[in-house]
């Protein structure tokens, strides 16, 4: 890719093709996750509004982008672990523990209560995976004496969220994967418009970098993208993510052809009232194993070559 600094200032263009209330409710969507992860990383509504024109004039709906984006946004968020995360974790062993030791689980919890606190301060987590859980759990008991106490067949426990998977933390603040994975998903969505086996012209390459850079908020250097592309290279499964955005977006979209097109700023509408139903677990291809695999790869592999 050319070395390319962006910039926020971007030139006036078209901006029919984008509705101004459906991008306002994304970005709106966008600044409440990042802030549930401590992400104070602000995106420029003109700049990203740009670069989706810009991948549409290349093959890639403006609405597909702005899909993949919501979903890179909500699913791709690392937690740093707090303190008082630590109940939460608590609360789940004790939930495991109920159905066998009844009112003794608490006693056991407590003794773990110690190493786990110390445990969990070198520890991250996706973030959709500690939030919007379900909080309470069924704890199956066998009736006591039948026919007297049929109905007698377990009882609710509070359970709160848990934590899997576990990420060992590094110094510093979580890492915001988000842009990236974006950036990477788009790239081959734009190669998938050409047919198997072609390659990005560099004027397609600088389109793809300036798209992560107004996502992050700041000009990214050409070899920092290419650093982090290369982590994901060989990643199956991500292949696999780039599909399913495609075909979860073309389904959506689709439902709603009476109301609006794919080309019609309406798309962000018909986005915005299946997250709004379903919740964003049954919006966008979210996979725990292949999510984690991603974040696994961003996170853990070491450095390669700037050269």
């Amino acid at each position: 890719m050319p070395r390319r600094k962006g910039s926020p200032n971007s030139p006036e263009g078209p901006r029919d093709r984008v509705d101004r209330d459906g991008l306002d409710w994304a970005l709106t969507k966008i600044r409440e996750w990042r802030s549930r992860v401590k992400n104070r990383i602000g995106i420029n509504e003109e700049w990203i509004t740009t670069q989706m024109l810009r991948l549409g004039e290349r093959g890639v709906q403006e609405s597909l982008v702005g899909f993949v984006i919501l979903g890179c946004e909500w699913m791709f968020r690392l937690r740093t672990l707090r303190p008082s995360d630590a109940k939460i974790v608590l609360a789940r062993i004790e939930s495991r523990l109920l159905p066998v030791l009844h009112g003794d689980a608490w006693l056991v919890t407590e003794a773990l209560a110690p190493p786990i606190r110390k445990l969990m301060k070198i520890q991250r987590v996706l973030a959709p995976e500690w939030e919007d859980m379900a909080r309470e759990v069924f704890v199956a008991t066998t009736p006591k004496s039948p026919p007297a106490q049929l109905y007698d067949v377990g009882y609710l426990a509070r359970l709160r969220t848990r934590p899997d998977p576990l990420i060992r933390a590094r110094r510093g603040p979580a890492p915001k994967l988000a842009p990236w994975i974006a950036g990477v998903i788009v790239e081959r969505l734009v190669a998938k418009q050409r047919g198997k086996g072609y390659q990005l012209t560099l004027e397609e390459q600088e389109c793809v970098l300036e798209f992560v850079s107004a996502l992050c908020g700041r000009a990214i250097d050409t070899h920092e993208y290419i650093a982090r592309r290369r982590r994901l290279v060989g990643i199956q499964e991500l292949d696999t993510l780039v599909q399913r955005f495609k075909s979860s977006h073309d389904l959506f979209v689709s439902w709603g052809t009476q109301t609006t097109r794919q080309d019609h700023p309406d798309w962000f509408r018909v986005v915005r009232a299946r997250l709004e139903r379903f919740g964003a677990r049954d919006t966008f291809p979210y996979d725990l194993e292949t999510i984690s695999k991603l974040v696994d790869a961003c996170v853990t592999s070491p450095p390669r070559d700037r050269g």
